[in-house]
């Protein structure tokens, strides 16, 4: 759809403050509040007097037979008060009129009139006799009115123009009567068209959001909850191992498990724009608000050998109350946990790391556009202890992932065109060691860190990356894969080069982690002696100290 620099001028303005008033009639213009428990908006309809009018009491429409639960159907209705404007109706046809319906009549607050005809039932109920028939004793002729509000299965013929949409909402019950969004004026703010308009929407919907917050603090239901504690295996296998030259039999296992939690609140709000008739987006922006934190440890124990992938493991899903919009727009957004784990290993190794961040203050505004990406992505303190085989030539890779994801499903004309945009923050505890038998290598340590214990390299890192992006097609908004990082960087807690120059050489690095995942060979019973753990690392690391 194109809008012209005019329209765009003179139709944006949405100051939502009691913007759906029930007394006055909706001709050419109207407006419709979300007042639900779980969050509020306004949708603004504007188009030609005769294809937006009203059959509301407001209009002098009394509705006598009406489903609130169906949105299409066909209802008996009468002009009780012809001095309100039930004419208005017929400027140029019923018939093709998007009209305001009352709050008892369908399941939707617009309908589209396909038919309108003398009904043949001119009945009137005893309780609203008195409302309708005149003091003479006679009656107004009771019409029938077909409502449809699939709108996109509307022969443009019988339509009585083009109706435009605009739509702000808010997650915040009580958000609505703050929105105060003005158009842009002059030639110049017009012809930056809506994209423009929803820019400044989001970034007013955001400043809206900090003030409940400021005023409210967490005691305000439209920042929602993220809670989520679990401590759960990711991996865990036992194999009875016999004896094989100068390896005597045992019991190998590896074990790999983290415990994790999350504690965060967030909101979000939506801008729309595009129109009821012909049903279309032609602009849409989200914006969400966070405040988050991540906490977990990584643990690991293994005497086998071997590579292992346990894939995305789902640990947790509660949906967060949605925006709706009936037949117009939906939001509906899920906060979900999810954890995968990947190793390949030919030492004995034991491994604890924590993981730990601080979100505070993140904006995300998607797709990207006018506004900046916020917030703040502190690491925590960290624990890390490792224990690995000495004097033996191996490599390994070990990296678990906790990720707290929020998924925000919008649908938009009767659910015909679907999308999710995914805000996931991805924090991983990694290790990467490379090991050679140094023969001067002593096996004495010092203090809590190996000495010379060990020949090789070993590197262990924490890391955060903070990505949102689309999962499908919407409109020509954006497309399937668009995407916008809000941050991203990985930790040293540990890395350090132990023995001969030789041995330190050696050392593979992190480029060697897809050749050793591509190994795929499940665990196995060492081939070779592997010796007990010996103790490389057990420190804390400041927090502080990595930014």
């Amino acid at each position: 759809m194109v809008f012209s620099p005019f329209l765009v001028a003179a139709l944006l303005p949405i100051a939502a403050r009691a913007a759906n008033d029930w007394s006055k009639p909706c001709f050419g213009e109207c407006n419709w509040d979300l007042t639900s428990g779980t969050g509020s908006g306004t949708v603004r309809i504007v188009g030609p007097q005769a294809a937006v009018s009203d059959i509301t009491t407001a209009a002098g429409w009394t509705i006598m037979d009406c489903d609130p639960n169906i949105s299409d159907q066909d209802i008996r209705l009468v002009c009780s008060d012809p001095d309100k404007g039930c004419n208005h109706i017929y400027q140029n046809s019923a018939a093709g009129t998007l009209v305001r319906l009352p709050k008892d009549c369908g399941s939707t607050p617009f309908a589209l009139v396909t038919r309108e005809w003398v009904h043949q039932d001119q009945s009137i109920p005893a309780n609203k006799r008195s409302s309708i028939v005149r003091r003479d004793g006679s009656q107004p002729v009771v019409k029938g009115m077909r409502l449809a509000t699939n709108f996109a299965d509307v022969d443009a013929s019988a339509q009585n123009g083009n109706v435009t949409m605009f739509l702000l909402g808010s997650s915040f019950p009580g958000a609505a009567g703050n929105f105060t969004v003005e158009p842009p004026t002059g030639t110049g703010n017009a012809k930056r068209g809506l994209g423009s308009w929803i820019d400044d929407s989001l970034n007013k919907l955001a400043k809206v959001h900090a003030n409940f917050l400021g005023d409210f603090n967490k005691n305000i239901t439209g920042s929602s909850p993220l809670d989520f504690e679990k401590d759960f295996p990711l991996f865990d296998k036992q194999i009875s191992c016999p004896q094989k030259g100068n390896v005597p039999a045992f019991s190998g296992e590896v074990k790999v498990d983290l415990e994790g939690k999350v504690d965060g609140t967030v909101n979000y709000g939506v801008a729309v724009a595009g129109s009821v008739i012909p049903p279309e987006i032609s602009e849409f922006g989200l914006f969400v608000g966070l405040d988050a934190t991540i906490t977990g440890t990584l643990g690991l124990g293994a005497t086998l050998t071997g590579t292992i992938s346990t894939g995305k493991i789902p640990l947790f899903e509660v949906g967060i109350p949605e925006l709706d919009f009936p037949k117009i727009f939906t939001i509906g957004p899920t906060f979900s946990v999810n954890a995968e784990a990947t190793a390949s290993l030919d030492a004995n190794v034991d491994m604890d790391v924590d993981l730990a961040y601080d979100v505070k203050g993140m904006q995300l505004f998607f797709p990207p556009g006018g506004n900046s990406q916020a917030g703040s992505f502190t690491p925590g303190d960290s624990n890390v202890k490792l224990s690995v085989s000495p004097n033996v030539t191996a490599h390994g890779q070990v990296a678990a992932h906790l990720i707290p994801s929020l998924a925000f499903g919008i649908s938009a004309i009767d659910d015909k065109v679907k999308a999710t945009v995914n805000l996931d923050l991805d924090t991983d505890a990694a290790l990467d060691l490379s090991l050679t038998a140094a023969a001067e290598a002593s096996t004495s340590t010092k203090g809590n860190d190996a000495g010379t214990a060990f020949g090789g390299c070993v590197d262990i890192t924490s890391g955060l990356a903070v990505t949102a992006g689309a999962d499908a097609d919407f409109f020509s908004l954006f497309k399937k894969g668009t995407s916008v990082t809000l941050f991203q960087h990985t930790f040293d807690l540990f890395k350090k080069c132990f023995g001969s120059t030789s041995a330190r050489r050696a050392y593979t690095g992190r480029a060697a982690r897809a050749a050793l995942l591509a190994r795929d060979d499940g665990v196995a019973c060492p081939s070779s002696l592997l010796g007990s753990a010996a103790s490389v690392v057990e420190k804390k690391v400041a927090g502080s100290s990595l930014v």
